[in-house]
């Protein structure tokens, strides 16, 4: 165990046992927001993602997500994800048609996307100011320059500098354009232990001009291990260490199974959007079933999950899981007013109607 697992393993132990002594539990309201995959495939191959090793996804068809979305909204659900884990929402050749889909849905209220906004095309860049529901973009930046995008991504440096360009086009657009929940880059990259935005490269100095317009910045200082298909070799390049969910402290049923649902682009339902490397949290298939049957307590696979993880039990996948938040965990809540929280026992008797 190492300083940051042994750090994270107290913290949860005393946020998970002050609740529960308590009695007090924290759940994301599980009829707000819905993650949905347009996109299985990425342009690049970064050393901590498990994306070059799986197989590629696919792509989910206008038709397809017109009817997911359908199916969405009549649950009651408001707000879309698009394409989180590990596909590129621009790769989607038709991602500017799931944002008119989205646009002119009126049970929808808002939805954001997650991109490395390389594979982006002017026009589309130049659409976006006109996506009335459009809350937020989260994008992700691996290299500060083209040596350190090259060593992250395994890719070629050309696509560092396209990155650039579109960055260009996006800071352009941000004097007139006001996001509710605005635009958002989340680094992963080279660890030289200097911050981002206090480095003399050509990344560091657009991010400086995104920020002086009101964007926002993170530094990603925890990596997973992708249920142990990263190594500690995979990111040595990097400098960087894993956090190995094995070593933390975990009791309660980890809130993302109840707000982090996620539709991948072939139609299976899986419990959590953030890591599913076995297959163990799928379930459902909208192919056979519908949503409103697959997020309820009258699908075994779903309940029994929920239920095994309250009296602490957990498989492998979720066991090595770094992302994990128990439901007895508030620190989540205290820090964001905007997750609905509501109690374990009110999460539960929603999905039994």
């Amino acid at each position: 165990m190492n300083i940051q697992e042994l750090r994270r393993s107290l913290g949860n132990f005393a946020a998970i046992t002050e609740s529960r002594l308590r009695r007090n539990t924290y759940v994301p309201h599980p009829r707000k927001s819905i993650f949905i995959e347009t996109s299985g495939r990425c342009n690049l191959a970064c050393r901590f993602c498990a994306y070059d090793k799986t197989p590629p996804g696919g792509f989910m068809d206008n038709a397809t997500f017109k009817n997911v979305l359908e199916q969405v909204c009549d649950l009651g659900f408001e707000f879309v994800w698009l394409t989180p884990m590990l596909g590129e929402a621009f790769a989607d050749p038709k991602i500017s048609d799931k944002f008119s889909l989205l646009e002119t849905e009126p049970r929808i209220n808002g939805y954001s996307f997650y991109s490395n906004f390389i594979l982006a095309r002017v026009p589309q860049i130049a659409a976006l100011p006109k996506l009335w529901k459009l809350a937020g973009i989260f994008i992700s930046i691996y290299g500060f320059d083209q040596d350190s995008f090259e060593k992250t991504t395994r890719k070629p440096a050309s696509q560092f500098d396209k990155l650039q360009e579109n960055f260009n086009i996006l800071l352009g657009l941000m004097d007139n354009w006001i996001l509710r929940d605005g635009i958002n880059f989340n680094v992963r990259t080279v660890n030289t232990g200097v911050p981002i935005l206090e480095r003399d490269a050509p990344q560091s100095e657009l991010l400086r001009k995104f920020v002086a317009k009101g964007a926002r910045v993170f530094e990603a200082t925890e990596y997973d291990s992708w249920g142990g298909v990263i190594s500690q070799s995979d990111v040595r390049p990097l400098g960087i260490s894993l956090i190995d969910g094995n070593h933390l402290y975990m009791y309660g049923t980890c809130a993302k199974v109840f707000s982090e649902v996620q539709i991948k682009a072939d139609g299976q339902v899986h419990a959590c959007a953030c890591r599913d490397m076995d297959g163990s949290l799928v379930i459902g298939d909208l192919a056979q079933g519908k949503l409103r049957d697959i997020l309820s307590f009258r699908n075994e696979p779903y309940r029994k999950l929920i239920e095994s993880q309250m009296r602490g039990k957990f498989g492998s996948n979720c066991r090595s899981c770094s992302s994990y938040r128990s439901v007895f965990d508030g620190r989540s809540a205290q820090n964001d007013p905007s997750l609905n929280v509501i109690t374990y026992d009110h999460a539960c008797d929603l999905l039994k109607d």
